[in-house]
């Protein structure tokens, strides 16, 4: 025991001993009252709140950059701009470096101008100060310079100041905004962020998306996604941001389940066991569920908010493992411990405590898509636990991250079943525990035939594949450029949806609204 502690102890008995003492001679009781209140608050000190280092975060352009300030001549620029729009259709994004300047770093913005062009007059931006750097993990070759040097990568750019880039979603402005670079299809990531905003609507935040032709120093560097950056922001996941230096726990939580969590170590981050639980999946096959980290993607001051987000996901998670799987109900009480609950049914103890319509859209997109990544790569929720917060229940939100899509059989469940065994030899158990626990649940289930019947009845998949299409037949000579069998690899990925589509209907019980053929 902490010799503080036991001399405060010693303390507190000698005096309740006088004082007992002195009573019974005098009958002054309230000098012993006294004193045994004095003692107890010298035993219920509060632990001081640890505070966590400050980050220093880059001041990117000190002033702002200009093709003067990179040494890049206006007129040329201009010269350049004339001749693309004479050569293709589709919009471009150009980005002018200093001559000497490499992107190269997944760490450190370089300095730039952003110009766009090729569209609505009203969307061009013209010889805007900001910065870009690599983003990604395997996407961006783990980081090795050579290799990113040598091939496309994925880039962040960042404004100086909030801006809107080709009027996406309705013409927020923002600072940060992300080119994803293509894959052999052109619209992986196109088409599963459509399907995204049409499947959750307004109610979550899913990347708006385009795209576009990326030229750096006036050399073209292929096909890109240009999209939005998943971060905490009024336009994108609303949730509230503590301010500098607030150390209480009541604010916002934004978490990745991600497989890299531990690689950087400015990092912070949880780790969760899942209860250490062994469950069986909706194909029948039975397994434990694998340890996986979390990393908080929002700023956090205080190690008092890394220990209790970590407690409440902890807890949370065991309110939904024990309430679907052995029968057990329980609720968070004023400390988000738990206790038990009087309520009677899985259904009220998960509602409680998860916004089931976020969990059902996210659901119902990446049992479609067939994501590898739904589970511990780059899935993201949040929770807002300020006052007037407009996220009070475990949310799921922004899809993000495609690259490991549109595989395999269109004819199993995939997101809420364990990953393939072969997939988890190469790869690692990318399952995800939420998903796998639901959709065992009739509730739950319930809740996905009924949107997929609305969505069916609309027509709103169809939809966006039609849309996809036409889109890129319109700009097909451009998509061409750098990936010659890019929109006929389309049409293979497109096939393999409309199949995806057509099982997943005969599963939830709805008449097929799309063909089993190409349409």
């Amino acid at each position: 025991m902490n010799r503080r502690i036991i001399a405060a102890v010693c303390a507190v008995a000698m005096t309740g001993a006088i004082l007992t003492s002195c009573a019974k001679e005098t009958g002054e009781s309230s000098k012993a009252e006294s004193s045994s209140a004095e003692s107890q608050a010298v035993t219920t000190t509060a632990e001081p709140v640890v505070t966590l280092p400050a980050t220093t975060k880059q001041v990117i352009n000190s002033e702002p950059a200009t093709y003067e300030s990179l040494s890049a001549d206006k007129a040329e620029k201009e010269s350049f701009k004339k001749k693309i729009r004479l050569e293709s259709k589709i919009p471009v994004i150009s980005v002018t470096t200093a001559p000497d300047d490499m992107i190269a770093s997944r760490k450190k913005y370089t300095s730039c101008v952003v110009d766009v062009f090729n569209c609505d007059e009203k969307l061009e931006i013209n010889e805007a100060s900001a910065g870009i750097k690599v983003r990604g993990n395997s996407s961006a070759y783990y980081g090795d310079v050579s290799q990113i040097l040598a091939n496309k990568v994925p880039y962040r750019i960042k404004f100086d100041k909030k801006t809107n880039m080709l009027g996406l979603n309705n013409g927020a402005e923002c600072k940060s905004w992300v080119l994803l670079k293509s894959d052999w299809d052109l619209i992986r990531n196109d088409i599963a962020f459509r399907f995204g905003r049409t499947i959750m609507g307004d109610s979550n935040f899913c990347s708006d998306g385009q795209l576009v032709h990326l030229y750096v120093n006036e050399e073209f560097q292929g096909v890109y996604e240009l999209c939005e950056q998943c971060q905490i922001n009024p336009n994108r996941v609303d949730i509230s941001e503590p301010a500098e230096g607030y150390t209480d726990t009541d604010i916002g939580y934004y978490l990745e389940l991600d497989n890299y969590a531990t690689s950087d170590e400015d990092n912070h981050y949880i780790s969760m066991d899942y209860e250490n639980a062994t469950v069986t999946d909706i194909n029948g096959e039975t397994r434990q569920f694998v340890p996986a980290e979390y990393s908080i993607k929002n700023d956090l001051y205080s190690q008092n908010q890394i220990d209790f987000i970590d407690k409440y996901l902890k807890n949370l998670f065991k309110i939904v493992y024990e309430a679907c799987e052995n029968g057990k109900y329980y609720k968070f009480d004023e400390n988000y411990d738990l206790v038990d609950s009087d309520v009677t049914t899985a259904e009220e103890a998960v509602s409680n405590v998860m916004d089931i319509d976020s969990v059902r859209d996210m659901y119902i997109l990446y049992e479609i898509v067939h994501d590898y990544d739904c589970g511990e790569g780059s899935f993201y929720m949040c929770v807002d636990l300020s006052k007037d917060s407009k996220c009070p229940k475990l949310k799921f939100t922004s899809p993000w991250d495609f690259n490991w899509a549109y595989n395999d059989s269109t004819e199993k469940y995939y997101a809420g079943a364990f990953t393939d065994k072969n997939f988890v030899a190469k790869k690692g158990d990318r399952s995800n525990p939420w998903f796998i626990i639901l959709c065992k649940q009739d509730w739950f289930m319930a809740t996905v035939k009924e949107k997929w019947t609305e969505m069916s009845q609309e027509k709103l998949l169809q939809g966006c594949i039609k849309t996809e299409r036409e889109y890129l037949k319109e700009y097909d000579a451009d998509l061409r450029k750098g990936e010659e069998w890019g929109p006929d690899s389309a049409e293979d990925l497109f096939n393999w949806i409309e199949n995806r589509i057509y099982w997943l209907n005969s599963q939830w019980k709805i008449k097929s609204d799309v063909s089993n053929s190409a349409s």
